[in-house]
């Protein structure tokens, strides 16, 4: 037993605790009272004798309590000075029990949560295109307003430095297109066609769709990780005390270079995915020429227009929601993650929810 700190009873299940219980108290004060097997019911800890507790002490004093009461012995304890108060409460909140976990949800109860906040979500963006949109027009009206600098310097983020990334995945796709299209045509004798099988699904749809979802990775998941992290550091607020406005300075400039750029990215990726459809005719047999030829019979400017309408309708859409994904982030390191995250996933499902809409359209309007 320690020298400084001792252990009297128990008596009439009371025990007594005096000296300073602290780290340098070792463990084996408590052997000889784990070993009783005499113990029933209750057990009181009176601490009013002790000069001194740390945190230590107090683990010790909880693990002796719930030793004791995997033994079906209730100890309780009473008597502790109010200057020890602080760490004893610490010590309850960080090592005692845990606490239960709140009763889960029924799927009833989560769906409705998830329709809530799918509406909410929504609203939100509903919300931020009413406030974006006639920004856009007031820089019709008055276009020496814009802040053309930071429009110019994103444009060629967004668009130069995608030219890569967008012509060879343009280019893969069209080579793939071509090749199993091949397979199957050359059989019956008219892969000829597949020019004008990958022609019209690259301008058209392939083309446009694939340089949407390359700037949603790219350049709309650093819209929203960007706007984020000025939200988190409190530049927004900043903004806003200032009498200034985010949608207008941060978001549309944003908006406005994604959509400019997106339509020459669309342009370089057709050309792409025109050119790994020879690559695959040429293997085939087919000259060179024969490919643009079958496919100049077949293209009119309707299809390139067509690319080109979707094309800046999915830039601005990609602009716009990976804006309001980062101007409605939350606050913590974590809220920049989960912008971007958001802006990403949210993008995609409009991009293909647009893209369906446009080809029932288009089809109705026979374009």
């Amino acid at each position: 037993m320690s020298p400084t700190f001792r252990v009297q009873g128990p008596e009439a299940g009371r025990l007594s605790l005096f000296g300073p219980l602290t780290a340098q108290a070792p463990g084996r004060i408590w052997k000889a009272l784990l070993a009783r097997r005499d113990l029933r019911g209750t057990l009181t800890l009176d601490l009013g004798g002790l000069s001194a507790l740390d945190l230590n002490g107090a683990a010790q004093l909880l693990w002796l309590r719930e030793t004791l009461g995997g033994r079906g012995l209730a100890v309780s304890f009473e008597g502790l000075a109010e200057a020890y108060a602080p760490i004893w409460r610490l010590a309850e909140n960080s090592l005692g029990p845990p606490t239960p976990p709140p009763p889960q949800p029924d799927a009833i109860s989560r769906l409705g949560r998830l329709a809530t906040e799918f509406l909410a979500d929504v609203a939100a963006l509903i919300a931020f295109l009413g406030e974006l949109l006639p920004r856009l027009a007031g820089l019709a009206l008055r276009p020496w307003r814009g802040r053309w600098t930071l429009t110019l310097r994103l444009a060629q983020t967004a668009a130069v430095d995608a030219l890569p990334v967008t012509a060879l995945v343009a280019f893969l796709v069209g080579l793939i297109l071509a090749f199993q299209s091949a397979m199957f045509m050359k059989l019956f004798g008219v892969d000829i066609f597949v020019a004008d099988l990958v022609g019209l699904s690259v301008v058209r749809e392939l083309g446009t769709l694939l340089t949407a979802i390359v700037l949603t990775g790219r350049s709309g998941s650093a819209f929203s990780a960007e706007l984020a992290t000025m939200k988190t550091n409190q530049e927004i607020d900043a903004f806003l005390t200032m009498g200034l406005s985010p949608t207008r300075d941060l978001a549309l400039p944003r908006v406005l270079a994604l959509t400019a750029a997106t339509p020459l990215l669309t342009v370089l990726a057709d050309f792409a995915g025109l050119l790994g459809g020879d690559v695959v005719m040429i293997a085939l047999g087919h000259p060179a020429a024969a490919f643009w030829t079958e496919l100049s019979q077949h293209l009119d400017a309707s299809d390139v227009s067509t690319g080109l309408f979707k094309a800046i309708v999915f830039g601005f859409t990609v602009a716009a929601v990976g804006c309001q994904r980062g101007l409605a982030a939350g606050s913590g390191p974590e809220a920049v993650g989960q912008a971007a995250t958001r802006g990403v996933v949210s993008n995609i499902v409009i991009l293909a929810a647009l893209d369906s809409l446009f080809a029932v359209v288009f089809y109705v309007l026979d374009w």
